[in-house]
C-alpha cells in the first residue's frame, strides 16, 4: 500500500466487515459498513472537473468491468450536445435524462459509472445511486476545479461572468447532497491520477470482497 492511499479492513461482530481508508492524511479516517446489498457497481460523484471520467476510465480497466459516463449515454439519447440540451430545452429536461439513464444502468453490473456533477440535485437519483452500488466522492477545491475546466469549453452551468462565484455556490449547494449519496468520499487535490485511480480500485476491491464474503 502507497503512502499516499491507505486501506485497511477489519472483521467483527460474527463477520461484519468494516473499512478505513486515509489519503495523505491519517488523522482523517473514514469508517465505512460495507454489509449492505447493492449490486456489484462501483459509481463515482462529484463536481465537475474532479476527475470522475479519467479515473473511472482507469479503474474500469483495472477491475475488468465496463466503464460507462452518464453524460456520454444523455447525448446519445438526445441525438445533440449537453450544451446544446441546455440552450434549447432547459436544464429540467436535462435532469430528467439524467435520472432516465441512471435508472437504465441500475439494472446492470459489474460497471463503473461516472456521473454528472448535479446528478445529486435530484433527491430520487440519491436513492437510485446508493442502491446501484458503491458510491465514491471525488472531491477537489475550487481552485483546483477552476484549473481543470477552464480548459473546456462544454460547460453550460460555468458559462458565466464569474465562473469562480458560479463554482462556489454550486459547490455549496451540493456538498451535503454529495456527503448523504457517498459511501466514501476522497479528496483529489493532492493526489495525482495514479495514485487517485489506485486508491479507488483498491477500495471497490475491498468493498467487493466484503460484500461476498
Amino acid at each position: 500500500v502507497s503512502a499516499s492511499c491507505s486501506v485497511l479492513a477489519i472483521s467483527v461482530n460474527m463477520g461484519k466487515w468494516f473499512w478505513l481508508c486515509y489519503l495523505r492524511n491519517p488523522g482523517k479516517i473514514v469508517v465505512v459498513d460495507t454489509t449492505g446489498n447493492r449490486r456489484s457497481n462501483l459509481i463515482l460523484i462529484g463536481f465537475m472537473g474532479t476527475g470522475k471520467t479519467c479515473v473511472g476510465q482507469r479503474v474500469a480497466k483495472s477491475l475488468g468491468f465496463r466503464f460507462v459516463d452518464t453524460d456520454a449515454l444523455i447525448v446519445k439519447k438526445a441525438g445533440k450536445p449537453i450544451a446544446a440540451i441546455f440552450e434549447e430545452s432547459g436544464e429540467d429536461a436535462f435532469r430528467e435524462l439524467e435520472t432516465a439513464v441512471l435508472q437504465s444502468c441500475a439494472s446492470k453490473e459489474n460497471q463503473v459509472i461516472s456521473t454528472g456533477g448535479g446528478i445529486v440535485t435530484r433527491p430520487e437519483n440519491i436513492e437510485i445511486l446508493r442502491n446501484t452500488g458503491y458510491v465514491i466522492w471525488l472531491r477537489a477545491s475550487v481552485e483546483t476545479i477552476l484549473e481543470r475546466t477552464g480548459r473546456n469549453n462544454d460547460r453550460p452551468l460555468l458559462a458565466t461572468p464569474d465562473p469562480a462565484a458560479t463554482v462556489r455556490k454550486l459547490m455549496g449547494d451540493r456538498e451535503e447532497l454529495y456527503r448523504s449519496a457517498a459511501h466514501l468520499p476522497i479528496s483529489t487535490d493532492d493526489l495525482t491520477l495514479d495514485e487517485t485511480t489506485y486508491g479507488v480500485a483498491e477500495s471497490a476491491r475491498l468493498e467487493f470482497a466484503a460484500c461476498r464474503s
